[in-house]
């Protein structure tokens, strides 16, 4: 493996083969195109590049096995251009052309080029996390304002083409904007990103490019773009085969890792940048005695500002939670313990009890496995207690190997219950201490109940801890309440 994480040999021999091939091709058509070939000679070389590219894309997908089928949607739509392309060229030849069949398959193109953007996405973040729809809907509104103001509203504007003409014309940028957007998703998911998921993205942005720079050619009637276009589009076909190349092909669509994205200086940056698009635009359209669209302007800033309190106040919302959470094992922190104990004592009900645990023996576990090892019987104990205790039960890790349950409302059976099912739910199944290795665990459980025992909330836990030491001292993998105590003094 090298140190860039491409594999050498096999995998990486491809890589280089496609892109000296691609490079070859793509160098090829932007020669004979300055030289002055016949037009034909470009159009060749831009087929062949392209079914190098599906052909990349088709031997990838078999040989990784994505999750979803997202390459053969990918391979559908470009094989919808190559479809397209044997008909008449319709409103891309200018809006002063009618729709042909050409445009009926380029718009399908669209379709399925959206359908397979809207794969990956759904299947790398099930639940649709709202930290990546705030950011990609930041930079998806400011893209859908100056689409319109600069290219679909001239499209709509121009009373020189028919209706048909200018719908279907300005359903280009639309399409264009949805790939945008359902890509910024993609990548603004927070989950780790490999050379496939950035040639995908590569590819979007090579197909958007271009297509607004030949509809701004279109709209003023100029082909001063058209070279550029043409080298553009052939590049971003060449770029989607690179994807299929690359072992990460499995990974475009698998879930993501990260829970919700990082707001870290290069996204915060972006953002900004984003949201400043709009008023950007009104000074520009200010500045060429263009229309200001005062309306749609204001209201887009609006739209960005809620979407970016929304974002800041997720982002509070994750750091406070963090500030109260053990990082570990995902329970609360001693510190929101501490808080909700001193909930109590404001409540009516006070009755409660305080269950503290300590994994016996965890020294021998660290010392004998690593504290890799330790910290996996820490992580699999706080997961076997999460699911042994009742909803609207707080469990918290109080420090080291030591771990407590509040129970809100609870009498001293109903706690010693509980109890009892945390120590066989702990020690009913070995955990995996790394490899192959598996150790059975087992815990001593303190227990301390109010008012039953103690009259101050602050007291349970300084009770409960006698009651654990009581539970170590007696032979540990047990319970220990105060009237087991009680019953153990008496017969002394």
């Amino acid at each position: 493996m090298s140190k860039s994480g491409l594999v050498v040999g096999g995998t990486g021999e491809v890589m280089v083969w496609y892109l000296a091939t691609g490079a070859a091709l793509l160098a090829a058509y932007v020669f004979t195109t300055l030289a002055g070939a016949p037009a034909v000679v470009g159009i060749v070389l831009g087929q062949v590049a392209l079914m190098v590219s599906l052909a990349a894309v088709a031997i990838g997908a078999r040989r990784y096995r994505p999750a979803t089928r997202w390459p053969w949607l990918l391979i559908l739509g470009m094989l919808l251009v190559v479809v397209g392309g044997f008909f008449p060229s319709g409103v891309l030849a200018g809006t002063a052309s009618p729709p042909s069949a050409a445009d009926v398959f380029y718009l399908l193109s669209y379709a399925v080029g959206v359908w397979t953007q809207m794969t990956i996405v759904r299947s790398r973040t099930p639940a649709w996390s709202l930290p990546g729809l705030l950011d990609a809907g930041i930079i998806t509104v400011s893209a859908a304002l100056l689409s319109w103001i600069y290219v679909i509203d001239p499209i709509l504007s121009d009373t020189d083409a028919g209706l048909p003409t200018r719908l279907v014309a300005a359903a280009y940028p639309l399409g264009d904007l949805l790939l945008a957007a359902f890509c910024a998703r993609h990548l603004l998911d927070g989950g780790p990103k490999g050379v496939a998921a950035y040639s995908l993205a590569g590819y979007v942005m090579l197909t958007v490019i271009p297509d607004t720079l030949n509809t701004l050619d279109a709209l003023a009637g100029e082909t001063r773009w058209t070279f550029l276009v043409s080298v553009l589009w052939m590049a971003g076909g060449l770029l989607l085969g690179l994807c299929g190349t690359h072992p990460s092909m499995r990974d475009v669509d698998a879930p993501s890792a990260v829970a919700a994205p990082d707001l870290g200086p290069a996204r915060l940056t972006m953002l900004a940048l984003a949201s400043l698009l709009a008023p950007a635009a009104l000074l520009v359209q200010y500045l060429r005695g263009a229309p200001l669209y005062v309306p749609l302007i204001c209201a887009s800033c609006g739209l960005l500002f809620l979407l970016v309190i929304g974002r800041l106040a997720g982002l509070v919302a994750i750091q406070r939670r963090m500030a109260v959470t053990d990082a570990l094992t995902g329970l609360w922190s001693r510190r929101y313990l501490d808080g909700a104990l001193s909930g109590l004592a404001g409540r009516r009900n006070r009755r409660a009890a305080v269950l503290l645990l300590d994994i016996d023996h965890f020294k021998r576990v660290n010392d004998t496995y690593g504290h890799d090892g330790g910290d996996r019987v820490l992580r699999e104990v706080a997961q076997r207690l999460s699911q042994a205790v009742r909803r609207g039960d707080v469990s918290a890790r109080y420090g080291g190997e030591e771990f407590v349950v509040l129970l809100p409302d609870t009498a001293p059976d109903d706690a010693r219950v509980i109890a009892d099912r945390i120590l066989t739910a702990v020690r009913s199944e070995p955990i995996t201490v790394g490899g192959d290795v598996t150790i059975t665990v087992t815990v001593s459980i303190g227990v301390a109940c109010l008012p039953a025992d103690v009259s101050v909330p602050g007291e349970l836990t300084l009770l409960a801890d006698q009651m654990l030491y009581r539970a170590k001292e007696s032979g540990r993998n047990r319970v220990v309440t105060t009237s087991d105590t009680a019953v153990v003094t008496a017969a002394a």
